[in-house]
């Protein structure tokens, strides 16, 4: 059984607490439990030690906000650069399959479908809100994601996206 002093002071004690401390408190407890945290807590700094305990690779100045989902299987499967801001509500699809469901047993499903890719999110990308990154997905440096966009393929550096699916709207020039 978890203890539910420690998860509560995780959740609402949290400020005072090292780093260090944070990641000793959630020693012994369901990965599950430690992505939900990561998902769900209302602190940017907590919320990436929690992520990246459940195998998240996140870069420094990195800021990932609210409810973000990562369906990996907790594997190793999802890269964020550094100084990337993530908005509330996004969505990022490593893993796919259908679960306990009978499609599991159709020969196209299992061979087409079922898919677990990396997704990499290079330096200085800003996803916008309720966005949903599919399996195999690179988003170069600089690019900008609009909100509400499923990306589906491959998305240039410095190119900002948008729609279902998301398609190149403007490249961006630094002068």
């Amino acid at each position: 059984m978890v203890n539910s002093q420690i998860i509560i002071k995780l959740l609402f004690d949290y400020s005072e607490l090292s780093d260090k401390r944070i990641v000793e408190m959630l020693n012994g407890l369901p990965t599950k439990l430690i992505r939900w945290l990561g998902t769900n807590h209302p602190d940017n700094r907590t919320r990436k030690i929690f992520l990246r305990l459940t195998n998240i690779s996140i870069g420094d100045e990195t800021v990932i906000n609210q409810n973000f989902i990562v369906s990996d299987d907790y594997e190793p499967l999802l890269t964020i650069g550094n100084r990337v801001a993530i908005s509330p509500n996004v969505t990022v699809i490593c893993s796919s399959a259908p679960n306990n469901s009978n499609l599991t047993l159709n020969k196209y499903v299992s061979n087409n479908l079922v898919i677990s890719k990396p997704v990499v999110i290079c330096d200085d990308v800003w996803i916008g809100a309720n966005s949903v990154i599919l399996p195999g997905v690179t988003i170069g440096e600089g690019s900008i994601i609009g909100a509400g966009s499923v990306v589906v393929k491959d998305v240039p550096s410095n190119t900002i996206v948008a729609g279902v699916p998301a398609k190149p709207l403007k490249n961006l020039y630094y002068e």
